[in-house]
């Protein structure tokens, strides 16, 4: 009998926590959208905007509509953004690449900022191309450049 009624209690038991949890799990709210990003890679992106990848964003925000067909307009555009000049954009690359030889530097619109990319080849000979912020100097990405890099060839 005794075995009977331990049985009984355990089983009541654990009928009882599972409603208790099967309640619970029903009770709590979805997921907020924040906790799933539309595009996982760079959830700054609106819906439907390419990324490119590596995802930085810089101090100098580029408007809308600046990225246009006519490049000299475009680098005037950059140009009257950019808060650092391109000798200030050099020396940054070369304090992460201390001895490079620097090929070029130009102002780019990367992911909707103004940077300085920064070409030169290291120390072992291996081109690099260094993004630099163009309003405070910050390295904002390393690419190493080659036949299967996006930024390789461009020169």
């Amino acid at each position: 009998m005794r075995k009977r009624t331990i049985a009984t209690v355990a089983t009541a038991a654990a009928l009882t926590l599972g409603v208790i949890g099967a309640v619970a799990y029903a009770e709590s709210p979805p997921p907020s959208p924040s906790a799933s990003p539309a595009n996982p890679k760079n959830p700054q992106a609106p819906k439907g905007q390419e990324t490119q990848e590596p995802s930085y964003t810089g101090s100098v925000r580029t408007p809308q509509g600046a990225d246009t067909e006519d490049e000299a307009a475009e680098a005037a555009a950059l140009a009257k953004l950019a808060k650092i000049s391109e000798a200030d954009a050099r020396k940054a690359a070369l304090t992460k690449f201390p001895g490079a030889t620097i090929q070029k530097a130009s102002l780019e619109d990367e992911n909707g900022s103004v940077v300085w990319a920064v070409r030169l080849t290291d120390l072992n000979k291996a081109a690099q191309e260094v993004k630099v912020d163009a309003g405070n100097g910050t390295i904002l990405a390393v690419e190493a450049e080659g036949a299967d890099n996006e930024s390789g060839g461009k020169d």
